[in-house]
């Protein structure tokens, strides 16, 4: 794979993560800026009123103590004006029943006739005068646009100042979110990107390819995950080699054996005796074992398919298993031990009898391969919880630890020599394939229960029906 396509991975995975985390973010983010700019400008908005409402109480006070001096609401109109200014509108003074004692609509610097009808900020207050515990008349005070008091803050210029300051937060929040989302991102997605150009590797043929383990728990477990299915499908691939190899050597011989045997007898090279036709006979035979083996093979993967599955006494079947091998148990002189049915009590389980009966027999057959001459062989049965489990267990010399996580593999044969069949392993090592195929597809499950050097046991667990 090019770089550029790796690039292409890693950027797609990790932008993809890095814009929607961000998204999420910049939303957080905004509608946390737009509530605390309610927030603030509410709260600015309520401390003005609280200002203005003590400057009118003090305009309306300061104008009381005019009244008391004068003796009367009609105020002269220096008196008004230095009121107005620090009212910051213009002054309507009113009698009890209403009628205008005095006012003023001009304020030094504004301009005569800017009336508050053109320059209003807010409507008009009234705030009672009182004198002497007794109102007097109201003031009525209109704030006019320019005229605020130079202690109270200006309200555009703050909220010119608060709305800058809260977008340019916001903005730089969401920035530095994006960026941060991006770098962490980048990171989480890293090994995902190199687990993918791996798995291109793999997909092109390199079984050989390893990913580094990443520091986070959930990536390593992946990379984990990754390189020991890496590692199965190389020993898979190993294997298949391997077995081809063998299978053409074995099929080979045998095959040019026959025809030569063929052609001499055509040719009348060889007399076609008894002898010689026998001996055409048996080559012609273990051409036909091998094909066979590799027809069960091929059965046994689609077992579940042709299942057909009827209640049956595990012992029974057991027993008919034992019976049909105790010929090959004596010509390789191995006792074989068959837990006898008569005296118990039936353990029922639901599968197909001949696929189970071909199961055991394939275990068996690999139990009396490795036992020695005058060692045994056990079958028993055992009902155990809901669990219905068939154990082999021969006096064997054990299954060597590098075999032991392979021997269910196809065209796998051990390092461990078989007792009766010379130097070299024998079968084409699918017998415990097979087996174990054909459990599985009966919903059950074979394994090594046991090795070592005093014999290996083998179990067949399948679900004991009531």
């Amino acid at each position: 794979m090019t770089s550029a396509r790796r690039s292409r991975i890693r950027l797609g995975l990790g932008t993809r993560l890095a814009l929607a985390i961000g998204s999420a973010v910049a939303l957080v983010i905004l509608a946390t800026v737009v509530a605390v700019s309610i927030g603030v400008l509410g709260r600015f908005d309520a401390y003005l009123t609280d200002v203005r409402a003590g400057r009118y109480a003090e305009v309306a006070a300061l104008t009381a103590d005019v009244v008391a001096e004068n003796g009367s609401l009609a105020i002269k109109k220096q008196e008004l004006r230095r009121l107005a200014v620090i009212a910051g509108g213009t002054l309507i003074i009113r009698d009890p029943a209403g009628t205008v004692a005095a006012s003023i609509s001009e304020l030094p610097g504004i301009g005569k006739g800017n009336k508050a009808a053109g320059n209003a900020t807010a409507s008009h207050v009234a705030v009672p005068i009182v004198v002497d515990g007794v109102t007097v008349g109201t003031l009525e005070i209109t704030p006019l646009a320019g005229t605020e008091d130079p202690s109270e803050p200006a309200p555009a210029t703050f909220r010119e100042a608060a709305t800058f300051i809260l977008v340019a937060a916001a903005i730089g929040a969401v920035l530095a979110s994006m960026l941060i989302t991006l770098v962490v991102a980048r990171r989480l997605t890293r090994p995902i990107g190199t687990l993918a150009v791996a798995a291109r590797q793999v997909e092109a043929g390199d079984l050989s390819v390893r990913v580094p383990l990443p520091a986070d728990a959930d990536s390593r477990e992946l990379a984990v995950a990754f390189n020991e299915m890496a590692e199965r499908l190389e020993q898979s691939e190993r294997l298949r080699r391997r077995a081809a190899s063998e299978l053409a050597h074995e099929l080979g011989t045998p095959i040019t054996v026959l025809v030569g045997r063929l052609q001499a007898l055509a040719d009348g090279v060889v007399a076609p005796d008894p002898a010689t036709l026998a001996a055409t006979r048996d080559v012609a035979e273990e051409v036909s074992r091998l094909v066979g083996d590799l027809q069960d093979l091929s059965a046994a993967e689609g077992a579940s398919l042709r299942r057909a599955a009827v209640r049956a006494d595990l012992r029974t079947i057991v027993g008919r298993a034992g019976a049909s091998a105790q010929a090959q148990f004596d010509q390789a002189g191995v006792v074989l031990e068959v837990a006898s049915a008569a005296d118990e009590s039936p353990v029922e389980v639901n599968v197909d009898e001949r696929q189970l009966e071909r199961a055991i027999a394939n275990v068996l057959t690999n139990a009396a391969t490795y036992t020695p001459v005058g060692g045994s062989v056990a079958i028993s049965v055992a009902a155990e919880g809901s669990a219905a489990i068939i154990r082999v267990r021969d006096t064997g010399p054990g299954i060597e630890s590098e075999d032991l996580p392979h021997i269910f593999e196809r065209f796998y044969r051990g390092h461990t020599r078989p007792s009766h069949a010379g130097d070299e392993p024998g079968g084409t090592g699918i017998g415990l394939t097979v087996a174990r195929d054909l459990v599985m597809a009966n919903g059950g499950a074979l394994v090594v229960e046991r090795t070592s050097e005093a014999g290996t046991t083998f179990a067949i667990r399948l679900a004991r029906l009531d």
